[in-house]
């Protein structure tokens, strides 16, 4: 497993092996130490805040970040800012391969929070640096890397925060939505894990008289170890056994019903992470999650994944 992260010019291991999982693609672990990161600093990194396709993304987050005071700051910022108190928030990711093959390589990214032992303190005058064994993660949350971006993942470095359009539901709304829901399983302080599924029947029942959107890109049939997404999906056979309203939209237009403040739409989100595969239904209004579905070797939607929706709805 080799793990990325970046700092200084080099990209180098301080984002770990993800030994917890998640629920709705996110993960909680080391709940003791949500107390004392609550009381201080959360810092999110990013290439530069100041730039134009970053505000919005820094816009979203001092709005909807309410567990701890944030400030925005660069990736080479981050080292200056590691104190006892202080929490973080970057992009990470980790690779594997598979039987030592090329072929069978393998990439995960995700947002990660976390935090430190306290023992590492920054001196500008010296050359050590933020080591893997003084890190603690606190939550993480899958995100859906395009196939340049999976093979090429030292690249999210090099992007703005908007990332060019190669993390898929990924938008300035969607990472608003992920932050309330990261900040309410953070204030329950609960661990979770990414077997456990969750569906909130009070919602899904509201959501039963109400439309469903769906982004054409789950219409995609995704082929492994490939970039080649021309083939798709039939939309009536994929959605014969899902009875209730539902719309199907461009992904732009998705965006830009969901970053409408005046909106209040259900939407479906596909989270491609490795072989497996997440589906959860959010309100883009609330960010309040609704549904989430785990499956394991295995990219592309099925016409079970809505049947089993259908039957969580009834």
């Amino acid at each position: 497993m080799k793990n990325f992260f970046f700092k200084k010019v080099l990209f180098v291991g301080v984002i770990g092996f993800l030994s917890v999982g998640m629920v709705a693609q996110i993960s909680i672990s080391n709940v003791a130490m949500l107390s004392k990161v609550k009381e201080g600093t959360t810092y999110l990194a990013m290439k530069d805040p100041t730039n134009a396709a970053s505000k919005v993304y820094v816009a979203a987050a001092e709005k909807h970040w309410t567990f701890s005071k944030l400030v925005c700051i660069s990736y080479k910022e981050v080292e200056q800012h590691i104190a006892p108190n202080a929490s973080f928030i970057t992009i990470g990711g980790s690779m594997s391969d598979r039987n030592n093959s090329a072929a069978n390589a393998e990439t995960r990214v995700y947002l990660e929070f976390w935090t430190t032992n306290g023992t590492f303190l920054y001196d500008p005058t010296k050359r050590r640096h933020f080591d893997l064994n003084d890190k603690i993660v606190l939550a993480t949350a899958e995100l859906f890397p395009d196939y340049l971006l999976q093979a090429n993942p030292s690249l999210l470095y090099k992007f703005d925060y908007d990332f060019r359009g190669h993390l898929k539901n990924w938008n300035e709304g969607t990472f608003a939505n992920q932050l309330q829901q990261l900040c309410k399983m953070l204030e329950d302080g609960n661990p979770r894990t990414y077997k456990d599924e969750f569906r909130d029947d009070v919602q899904l029942q509201m959501m039963a008289s109400s439309t469903l959107y769906l982004p054409d890109y789950i219409f995609t049939k995704f082929e492994k170890n490939s970039g080649n997404e021309k083939e798709k999906l039939d939309e009536k056979a994929l959605l014969k056994d899902y009875p209730y309203s539902y719309k199907v939209v461009l992904e732009t237009e998705l965006i830009r019903t969901i970053n409408d403040i005046e909106s209040n739409i259900y939407y479906l989100s596909l989270i491609k992470s490795g072989t497996n595969r997440f589906i959860t239904i959010t309100n883009s209004k609330t960010g309040s999650l609704l549904y989430s579905s785990f499956v394991t070797n295995t990219s592309t939607l099925k016409a079970s994944d809505f049947k089993v929706l259908a039957k969580a709805i009834d």
